[in-house]
């Protein structure tokens, strides 16, 4: 088979029937061997891996969020299978980090098309979680609980949640011991990054790479709305910078917590840690360009 294009019709609460009837009509011309599989929210990992064994496609698109990609890492990975990404999520920070600003049409047109990849670095989180683009423990993953917690969505309920979570910050102690040196802070977040930018488009890495071999923590050791309006700027010109980020490079870490917090990849809260190992898995995604 030549295309398996994986759906999640509930990300980003965004009507995907139009593009799928685009999807169809456009693969069906082309006269490519195609299968859809759209996700339930029920071992959909375990779907996707019976359906790659059975059939074996020459390419993975997936259509949904940062989420959606990220749950089916370990077997795109495993597969060593080209994947392409339609972002139709909330945030689609992954569609700022990787320039994906074609219209979704074309985008897909691209991914049929096109046989270049860049191969694309994950990092592994416990042995157990997979990371993409960005994760992270403090003031956004609190943010990013509560928003899931909402019964509403969009912009108005997101500026809600952040509003509240800013006027609440709270600072807490870590230990990061990466394989070059140890250090012992305090901030209001710690970022995670294999990426650079929010979905926002504000750059919150501004030395990482997804290809390097490396990974980068932001410690976030303070916000005031000097910092906010410095960052909204940085959008638009990264000479702005914020000036109570800390940024420490490594390739393997361990992070230690006094108390248990919550960690948030890729879109996704995880669960409460008090300890995180981290390490790279050095150009693992075979990403279609």
């Amino acid at each position: 088979m030549d295309i398996l294009l994986v759906v999640n019709p509930v990300s980003g609460d965004k009507d995907k029937a139009e593009f799928m009837d685009f999807a169809k009509g456009f693969l069906d011309k082309s006269k490519l061997s195609y299968l859809f599989y759209k996700t339930t929210g029920e071992n959909d990992c375990d779907a996707l891996e019976a359906l790659l064994l059975k059939y074996s496609p020459g390419k993975v698109i997936v259509v949904g969020g940062d989420g959606t990609l990220n749950m089916f890492l370990k077997p795109l990975i495993q597969h060593d299978i080209q994947v392409g990404f339609i972002p139709m999520g909330s945030a689609n920070g992954m569609a700022v980090e990787l320039d994906l600003t074609d219209s979704l049409e074309d985008l897909l047109e691209k991914f049929i098309k096109s046989n270049e990849t860049k191969k694309l670095d994950i990092l592994s989180i416990n042995d157990s979680h997979l990371l993409l683009h960005l994760g992270d423990i403090g003031a956004n993953a609190n943010l990013v609980a509560n928003y899931d917690k909402d019964e509403s969505r969009g912009m108005f309920t997101y500026a809600k949640h952040f509003w509240s979570e800013f006027q609440n910050l709270k600072g807490f102690e870590f230990e990061i011991k990466t394989d070059q040196m140890d250090y012992d802070r305090k901030g209001v977040m710690l970022a995670i990054c294999n990426g650079r930018k929010f979905g926002t488009g504000i750059p919150l890495n501004t030395i990482g790479k997804m290809n390097d071999g490396w990974f980068e923590f932001v410690v976030v050791k303070a916000m005031d709305f000097s910092d906010l309006l410095k960052g909204a700027l940085s959008k638009f010109d990264e000479d702005y910078k914020i000036e109570n980020l800390e940024t420490i490079q490594a390739k393997k870490a361990t992070v230690k917590l006094k108390e248990p917090r919550l960690l948030q990849i890729d879109g996704e809260v995880i669960d409460k840690f008090t300890e995180l190992k981290i390490e790279v898995l050095p150009k693992a995604l075979k990403f279609i360009i």
